[in-house]
């Protein structure tokens, strides 16, 4: 195991030569290199233990997988061009990494530049028996007055009793520290960066008798910075993930919304409703084929696949004419508007006339309207009610869902816990049978496009063969519904509803 220090503000510049005087040292090797490290935008890698850096010197390039230890696991070279999960050398980082990654995108997260000097200590037969890199003063990019210096202590086999001398020797020079934190963890605070840091909704912390009207508004700015944070991202199409997360923000704040009766002015509530609207439907078409295409052909062979390419290569150019549309909303004037109202008039206390009334009675009053119309609107369907109904009965499950986890803080966690758990299964069977009913009006869609061009009969065959599959998986879903309605809503369900509302 390694031994670092760091360095004190006057030695920060010198240490190559102070380590080399202290430890009689020689210096061997010295040149100046970049380091950046990458993982995805929701910090999988951080929050799996590990750190992945692209360190170039010259025209050579490797890439070091660590611990948050800064302890090496693997190395591997690569080139200089920046490296994403697409052109991950096949191996074992690529092995240990891609499956954490999942769909999103290895992005640079930090990067930093500076000299890196290699030591040995040598024997009277001078032979290295210690070596001792000093990395840094590094400048992390965009952070002109704070650099960051790691001296550490590299024993070699054979030489463990040399290298706790040395690592004592430093221990006692002017200047050298103990390192606190690893060379990442520093240059992540110089520059303002906290690892690991993520949110996909919001984090409410009101309490019961807390003002409507701050929770409300806390909630919808939360929502506000999550659209703000994803817009970059979707915009440059980093991943699918940034659009999801941008488009979920969006429902979350019109559900919010939509409750805020009495709390946010009726003109505010209007107005911004609307344009939440606009909002929303701008990202469907998008998101929906970005759906099809991460999931496209789910159970074909080889074969199939290769004979509706044209459909795929369909889709592709729908897709991104649909961002490109997509994207042309999200730099106008509107979408600017949006923001800096939303900002303005609902993420600061509403004027409405229960903006004082304790949250907790808004959020008893909320959720029991809201779970008397599902527990009315599941209660109703037959297996012979439209699928409209069950559409009607998705949405207004999204409403409780959402108010849900905007309230969760008033509520007991154990039985909040259990109320979404039972509502994300039946929200995942309306959502299939949604899902699967879409994708075969894309197939058929797409199948009738593709009939004026020189797409085969193959082609077009096996998309008719997916058609019926989505069909009777669409059938599987709807015939699912009674026993997961049944287990939603039953006795027990409904006990711990009314429970764990009657507590505020």
């Amino acid at each position: 195991m390694a031994t670092e220090f760091s360095t004190d503000a006057a030695s920060v510049q010198d240490a190559p030569a102070l380590v080399a005087e202290s430890a009689a040292a020689r210096i061997v090797e010295s040149e100046a290199e970049r380091r950046v490290w990458l993982d995805t935008y929701d910090w999988s890698l951080f929050r799996a233990g590990l750190l992945l850096e692209q360190r170039t010197r010259g025209a050579d390039a490797t890439l070091v997988l660590s611990d948050l230890a800064g302890n090496p696991v693997g190395r591997t070279p690569v080139g200089k061009r920046p490296v994403s999960e697409r052109s991950l050398p096949a191996g074992p980082i690529a092995d240990r990494v891609l499956p954490l990654t999942g769909i999103r995108a290895l992005l640079p997260r930090l990067a930093a530049e500076g000299p890196t000097s290699l030591l040995a200590v040598l024997d009277v037969e001078e032979k290295t028996v210690v070596r001792i890199a000093v990395d840094g003063p590094f400048v992390a990019d965009g952070v002109v007055d704070a650099a960051v210096t790691r001296v550490r202590v590299e024993p070699l086999r054979g030489y463990d009793p040399d290298a706790t001398r040395v690592a004592k020797l430093l221990a006692a020079t002017p200047g050298l520290i103990p390192a606190g934190s690893t060379l990442f963890a520093s240059l992540a605070v110089a520059g303002g960066l906290k690892p690991g840091a993520f949110r996909s909704k919001p984090d409410s912390k009101f309490a019961a008798d807390t003002p409507a009207g701050a929770a409300f508004a806390d909630t919808l700015g939360q929502l506000l910075g999550i659209v703000r944070d994803n817009l970059d991202g979707t915009l440059r199409e980093l991943d699918t993930e940034f659009l999801h997360d941008l488009r979920v923000a969006v429902r979350r704040a019109r559900s919010v919304l939509k409750a805020s009766q009495g709390v946010v002015t009726e003109e505010w509530r209007g107005h911004w409703s609307g344009e939440l609207k606009w909002l929303g439907d701008a990202t469907s078409t998008p998101r929906d084929l970005d759906v099809q295409l991460l999931d496209f052909g789910p159970g074909l062979s080889t074969e199939e696949l290769a004979n509706v390419e044209p459909f795929r290569s369909l889709l592709e150019r729908w897709c991104r004419r649909s961002h490109s549309q997509l994207n042309r909303a999200l730099r106008s004037q509107r979408f600017t508007d949006l923001l800096s109202g939303w900002e303005r008039d609902l993420a600061r206390p509403g004027l409405g006339p229960t903006t004082a009334v304790p949250v907790g009675r808004v959020a008893r009053d909320l959720l029991s309207r809201t779970w008397a119309k599902v527990g009315k609107m599941g209660g109703a369907i037959t297996p012979d009610s439209p699928a409209e109904n069950l559409h009607d009965l998705r949405k207004r499950c999204k409403e409780l869902r959402y108010l849900l986890e905007f309230f969760a803080c008033l509520y007991d966690a154990r039985t909040y816990k259990a109320l979404i758990d039972e509502l994300k299964v039946l929200q995942d069977n309306l959502g299939g049978f949604q899902d699967f009913e879409a994708q075969w009006f894309l197939v058929r869609d797409c199948a009738t496009e593709l009939r004026g061009t020189k797409a085969s009969i193959e082609c077009l065959l096996t998309m008719g063969a997916m058609g019926r599959d989505l069909r009777h998986r669409q059938d599987a879903a709807r015939e699912d519904f009674a026993a997961r309605w049944a287990t939603f809503h039953g006795q027990d369900n409904r006990k711990r509803f009314a429970d764990m509302v009657a507590t505020q």
